[in-house]
């Protein structure tokens, strides 16, 4: 395979973490604080272990066709028509949470930075910078990206200074809320750390073996859950849970409460951070709706598919003008991903075995 098209295990590792730490760094403390209370945290560990076990369900498959992306897999083991209704579903959620991400980017830049600044105008800066970036080959995409993802350091940098203002009272009585609502907190820390499915389209151009690539993929999402737990807890102790329970994005509001040097508050040099972090996995989520296109139509290269991903996704963030029917775009994204990344990976796993469907080595 030609090296412009691979990608190192190393840089596999820093890409899945940086898909994985999106828009809901900001609120993953709030929707964790209403169903998990002071166990906030406990939900961060629940949900990371669950997605543990999404992966190694999700490798179990990609072990049997080492050389195939999953738009491959499912045509070897469903046939041929079966196979297309397959492909074209799983670029649907590729698009579909490529556009989740941008509505709730979006959302934040005109609450927080661009208040009266036209939808368009936000829309249009994502739709030609991404369109650039991803109609790369895959390596240059992936060098591009992972200095992106070093930017990981400095936002935990700046809500490591929500230190000095914890109180650990906060977290009493931790089991509050009771077993069963912290169990079902988990399922917030899930739907925040999708974008490792990443992985199921770019498996066989990553070099080195199954087992090292598994490694990769489980190592940073244990990374990015260490760095939600340590949000959640800087978050549930630096605010009581009566100012938890009025605060949507409690990371910017901790910000906005901290001087940094000359500037009178921290949220001014962290959101223009996190933006750039954000554009970074939704053209993760655009380049692999992309292949999947461009693997359709038996195109050799992705690039001429981009543009129509891109203004598609930018489309239907545009067109709903209602805040409930934003929302609705991201409920739906994240209900799909249990069947495309649990559901449909378990069922193509016992298909793989029950027909004898595995790739040969040669």
């Amino acid at each position: 395979m030609n090296k412009e098209t691979t990608i190192t295990r190393g840089q596999l590792f820093l890409l899945i973490m940086k898909f994985e730490i999106g828009v809901d760094i900001l609120s993953l403390p709030y929707r964790i604080h209403l169903l998990s209370k002071g166990g906030g945290w406990i939900s961060v560990f629940l949900g990371g272990f669950l997605i543990q076990l999404i992966i190694l369900l999700c490798w179990l498959l990609m072990r049997r066709f080492p050389s195939s992306s999953i738009y491959q897999i499912v045509t070897l083991i469903t046939g041929k028509w079966i196979g297309k209704i397959l492909i074209i579903a799983y670029v649907g959620y590729f698009l579909l949470m490529g556009t989740s991400v941008l509505v709730n980017a979006y959302g934040v830049i005109n609450r927080w930075m661009l208040q009266d600044t036209p939808r368009w105008a936000i829309l249009a800066l994502f739709l030609f910078s991404s369109i650039y970036l991803v109609r790369q080959k895959l390596r240059i995409i992936a060098r591009v990206l992972v200095l992106i993802s070093f930017l990981v350091l400095p936002m935990m940098v700046l809500i490591s200074y929500g230190i000095k203002e914890i109180n650990l009272l906060y977290l009493l009585p931790m089991t509050e809320a009771g077993w069963p609502n912290i169990i079902s907190g988990s399922t917030e820390t899930l739907m925040a750390m999708f974008g490792f499915e990443f992985f199921l389209v770019v498996f066989p151009m990553v070099e080195g073996s199954s087992g090292g690539k598994l490694k990769s993929v489980a190592l940073a999402s244990a990374v990015v859950v260490l760095l939600y737990a340590f949000t959640v807890f800087i978050c549930s102790t630096a605010f009581s849970p009566q100012q938890l329970d009025l605060m949507p994005e409690p990371v910017i509001y901790l910000l906005r409460s901290i001087p940094l040097g000359t500037m009178d508050r921290a949220d001014f040099l962290f959101l223009p951070i996190w933006l750039i972090s954000i554009f970074g996995a939704i053209c993760g989520y655009y380049y692999t709706a992309s292949y999947g296109i461009s693997y359709l139509f038996k195109q050799k290269h992705h690039k001429k598919a981009v543009p129509y991903v891109v203004i598609a996704s930018c489309v239907i963030c545009y067109l709903p003008q209602q805040k409930e029917n934003l929302e609705l775009i991201s409920t739906i994204a994240n209900r799909s991903a249990y069947f495309f990344l649990m559901i449909l990976p378990l069922l193509l796993l016992l298909l793989s075995y029950i027909l004898k469907r595995k790739e040969k080595m040669i």
